[in-house]
């Protein structure tokens, strides 16, 4: 992995879903650059593990279970941070989850699962850690999005949703931050090749479509740490929005130019996969 322009040298950054494939390769190329991290998950195991393998840089590293949907934890986690490395420079919203099933398939706890973590989880840190990344010069906020924001997806409902409302939040976020010199990055990601892909395998609703789905992005999907480069160079640069994949770049371009064709594709496609 690259150094990224030693941007991040003595610097503190926080990764929520640290330990899932694009955290931990953004905390190897944090760390290749000299980064100071506090890893944010659920997984004490996989804390422990990436700790272990970050431990040949000269960096300082915290690691902190925390569910990031709960505002108190969150709360407390800012507090955790502050006391433990002083700063905050760099605030990396990157967990996520997704389930592949149709909007009449989704229960009210699919709903709530989902968002709280994609959504709330964003709020919550952005909004906890608001007054640590003031305290920095120049710090900046990266909230992973999707391709999935730009139009919403069958068997996607709840994701495309709630990637769409982080959207949504991050231009507002953005705009009223600029007075404190605070930038905004919204990530639109295509298929990474992630854990995350397989996670859609084990509660869709349609093993078939969820298969092809998977197919596709195991051989189009853009690599964990391909991804975590883009992202770093992207937020150096300050940049306001970032797609990576041929997908994302697809996708967008035909959402804002053919929104009619684009719907009734969808719609001809998920009635093949249902009938």
């Amino acid at each position: 992995m690259p150094n990224v322009h030693g941007k991040y040298n003595d610097q503190v950054a926080l990764i929520t879903g640290a330990c899932g494939g694009l955290g931990s390769a953004l905390a190897s190329a944090l760390a290749t650059s000299g980064c100071h991290l506090a890893l944010v998950d659920i997984n004490d195991e996989k804390l422990e593990s990436l700790t272990q393998e970050l431990k040949t840089y000269p960096i300082n590293v915290s690691i902190h279970n925390c569910d990031i949907g709960d505002l108190e934890a969150v709360q407390s986690l800012a507090t955790e941070v502050s006391a433990h490395h002083g700063k905050l420079n760099l605030l990396i919203n990157n967990a996520g989850i997704t389930l592949q099933k149709s909007a009449a398939n989704h229960s009210h706890a699919d709903w709530q699962r989902v968002f709280n973590v994609n959504w709330w989880g964003t709020v919550n840190c952005c909004s906890a850690f608001m007054p640590l990344l003031k305290q920095s010069d120049k710090a900046q906020i990266v909230n992973l999005s999707s391709m999935a924001a730009y139009y919403g997806l069958p068997s996607q409902a709840s994701y495309s949703s709630s990637k769409a409302a982080v959207l949504a939040y991050s231009e507002s976020l953005r705009a009223e931050l600029a007075v404190d010199g605070i930038g905004v990055t919204t990530v639109h990601p295509g298929a990474i090749k992630t854990e995350m892909m397989t996670a859609t395998l084990q509660e869709s609703d349609n093993m078939d479509q969820a298969r092809k789905h998977y197919a596709l992005a195991t051989r189009w999907g853009v690599e964990a740490d391909v991804v975590a480069d883009k992202i770093l160079r992207a937020a150096t640069k300050k940049r306001k929005q970032l797609r990576v994949g041929l997908d994302a770049h697809i996708l967008y371009y035909v959402a804002r130019t053919m929104p009619n064709i684009l719907g009734s594709v969808l719609s001809k496609t998920f009635k093949k996969s249902v009938s």
